[in-house]
C-alpha cells in the first residue's frame, strides 16, 4: 500500500512539475524571442519592454571580451551597435532548455546573423553562424539573462565533427 502511495504522489508531483515547466518554457522562449526582436529593431538598450538582463548579468562574446554586468554589457552592445550591428540582422533558433531548478534555466541556440549592407566588417549577404549557451534566473520581474556565452561557428570544422 505504501508503495502505491508513493507512486501516486510522484505521478502527481511530476504533473505539476511538468505544467510549471511547460509555462515556464515559454516565458523563457519570450525572452529570446525579445533579444531577437531588439537586435533586429537595433535597439541595443535593453530597457523598458526589452529589459532582458539581470542586474549582476555576465556575457562572453565570440571573441573572448568579458563584460560583468548590465551597465557593461549594455554599453557594449550600443557600442557595436553603432558600429558593426547596425549593418545585421539575425534569427535565433532555440536548440533545448532545460531546467536546474524552479527558478534557473539553461538554455542553448544556434543564430545566423546576415550582413544586410556592405561595411568595414563585411559584405551584404555575408552570414555569420554561432552557438549560444544561456543562463536564466525567474526572479520578481520574471525571467532575465544571467550568463551568456556566444562561440563562432567555424564551417570549414563542421563537416568534421563526429555528432551530426
Amino acid at each position: 500500500m505504501k508503495t502505491i502511495a508513493l507512486l501516486t504522489f510522484a505521478l502527481l508531483l511530476s504533473f505539476v512539475t511538468f505544467g510549471q515547466s511547460a509555462q515556464d518554457e515559454l516565458d523563457v522562449r519570450a525572452v529570446i524571442k525579445t533579444m531577437e526582436t531588439a537586435w533586429n529593431t537595433h535597439d541595443y538598450s535593453f530597457t523598458g519592454k526589452n529589459d532582458i538582463f539581470d542586474s549582476n548579468a555576465a556575457v562572453i562574446n565570440p571573441v573572448g571580451m568579458y563584460w560583468k554586468n548590465k551597465a557593461e554589457i549594455i554599453k557594449a552592445l550600443q557600442a557595436f551597435g553603432e558600429t558593426r550591428f547596425k549593418y545585421t540582422s539575425t534569427q535565433y533558433n532555440v536548440k533545448a532548455v532545460k531546467f536546474l531548478a524552479p527558478s534557473v534555466a539553461l538554455l542553448t541556440m544556434s543564430a545566423k546573423d546576415l550582413v544586410e549592407q556592405d561595411f568595414q566588417g563585411g559584405k551584404k549577404g555575408d552570414s555569420l553562424e554561432g552557438m549560444y549557451f544561456i543562463t536564466l534566473l525567474k526572479g520578481g520581474n520574471g525571467w532575465k539573462i544571467t550568463s551568456l556565452q556566444v562561440t563562432d561557428v567555424n564551417v570549414n570544422a563542421a563537416p568534421m565533427n563526429p555528432i551530426k
